[in-house]
């Protein structure tokens, strides 16, 4: 939440996982949490208040499988939406997203993950000249040998900043990770 530091972080989250060996595997989780610090007010007049609270509910559920029984190849549709209403003191109290990833899209590429999603965060009314940002963005996960991986990312970015005087972006990028 971005306090001073000096304080209480508790978080409280509820999670229901389906391990999907009948049926198509998924993940549930909401939670909320409360911090006690000292935070910065986001408007310009300064000063500061104790406190901030959030909440958040998550999910990502197959929808389709490829393959027999405990096949990770399909079509999984994801979600998130997540709430600090405090808008004195969260830059970015609202924001929620969602989407859809399918391994195994690409015949011989069994493991490869291909993504599309669309997320879009509100800016607080406190923070003058802002608005709110949403991203759409396309990813192709590949699995190479060794635990290596690459994935082109191609993201458009509406209103970056929340700033309509900001022309909107399109941004090309890269994520290279290794697993051991």
């Amino acid at each position: 939440l971005g306090g001073d530091g000096v304080g209480v972080l508790s978080v409280v989250q509820v999670t229901y996982l389906n391990r999907g060996l009948a049926s198509l595997p998924g993940f549930y989780a909401v939670g909320g949490m409360y911090d006690s610090s000292r935070f910065s007010r986001v408007s310009d007049a300064g000063g500061s208040e104790t406190g901030n609270a959030g909440v958040y509910a998550m999910f990502q559920q197959m929808v389709y499988r490829d393959g027999g029984p405990g096949s990770q190849q399909g079509l999984t549709l994801w979600g998130e939406v997540a709430m600090t209403p405090r808008q004195s003191v969260s830059p970015l109290p609202w924001f929620g997203g969602g989407g859809l990833s399918y391994q195994g899209l690409v015949p011989g590429r069994e493991s490869d993950v291909a993504s599309l999603g669309v997320i879009h965060g509100a800016f607080s009314r406190d923070l003058r000249g802002t608005t709110a940002e949403t991203v759409v963005e396309a990813n192709y996960q590949l699995f190479l040998t060794g635990g290596l991986s690459i994935m082109p990312d191609l993201q458009y970015v509406i209103r970056p900043g929340g700033d309509r005087s900001i022309k909107n972006a399109l941004l090309l990028g890269a994520q290279v990770a290794i697993s051991f």
